[in-house]
């Protein structure tokens, strides 16, 4: 499945972003939610038949990330994703974590990742990654 494809199956309304990992040495990025939800229809329908708890959308072999504004470290909701097109065979996505701070004070910050592959993957299955 392509990734742009891949993508609209994914279902990440309410749901909140736990952790970014940056793997250098797997040119990785694994973003961390404390629900994935699939979606097997146009809408939702609340399917929960695949749901991965504590899972990863990982995007594989990427050679850009960024982050803006820097320095905040995404902790909060996940807002809109935006899929920005292809290039070659990399694909680049938007996606709007959320980071709230101590004294309450909500910054969203959009990340951009440049990859050639996307999946979801469960909890310590790494090797048993979810790609369509």
């Amino acid at each position: 499945m392509k990734p742009d494809e891949f993508l609209k199956t994914i279902y990440l309304g309410d749901r909140g972003c736990k952790a970014v990992v940056l793997d250098g040495w797997k040119n990785e990025v694994k973003i961390q939610i404390d629900l994935i939800s699939r979606k097997r229809s146009e809408t939702w329908n609340f399917y929960s038949a695949e749901d991965v708890e504590d899972g990863f959308l990982v995007f594989e072999e990427v050679d850009h990330v960024s982050f803006d504004p820097p320095g905040r470290i995404p902790n909060d909701e996940i807002g809109d994703r935006k899929f920005l097109g292809y290039d070659g065979d990399r694909f680049t996505l938007m996606i709007e974590l959320g980071h709230c701070d101590e004294a309450g004070e909500y910054t969203t910050v959009k990340t951009t990742i440049r990859a050639k592959a996307v999946a979801i993957e469960k909890p310590g299955e790494e090797d048993a990654r979810i790609r369509d």
